[in-house]
């Protein structure tokens, strides 16, 4: 199960920084308050979600360079950088909403 969450997780982190910026203008649509403060809060929301996403990314490619016996592995973390590598494009594209001013 730990394997799952290594290999999909770039994949889960994408969706929950989407969740969560969704959730951040929700919530600043709601008080009304300064846009700039729930800008603020997105940017540090994405930049942890890139860092997490990157420290997935190295340990699978940390892992790869041990060279694994089993193939099934392998391909795994292969497609755990991949899965990585489209969640941190997704980050930084969801990311542009807040860096376009309104």
């Amino acid at each position: 199960m730990r394997f799952w969450l290594l290999m999909l997780g770039g994949l889960l982190i994408w969706a929950a920084h989407f969740l969560g910026l969704y959730l951040l203008s929700s919530t600043s649509d709601v008080a009304r308050d300064d846009a700039g403060a729930w800008n603020g809060a997105g940017l540090g929301f994405s930049l942890i979600c890139l860092i997490a996403i990157a420290g997935l990314c190295w340990r699978c490619i940390v892992w790869l360079r041990t060279k694994p016996t089993d193939e099934t592995r392998a391909f795994g973390l292969r497609l755990g950088v991949a899965g990585g590598l489209l969640g941190g494009i997704g980050v930084v594209f969801q990311t542009l909403m807040l860096l376009t001013p309104a």
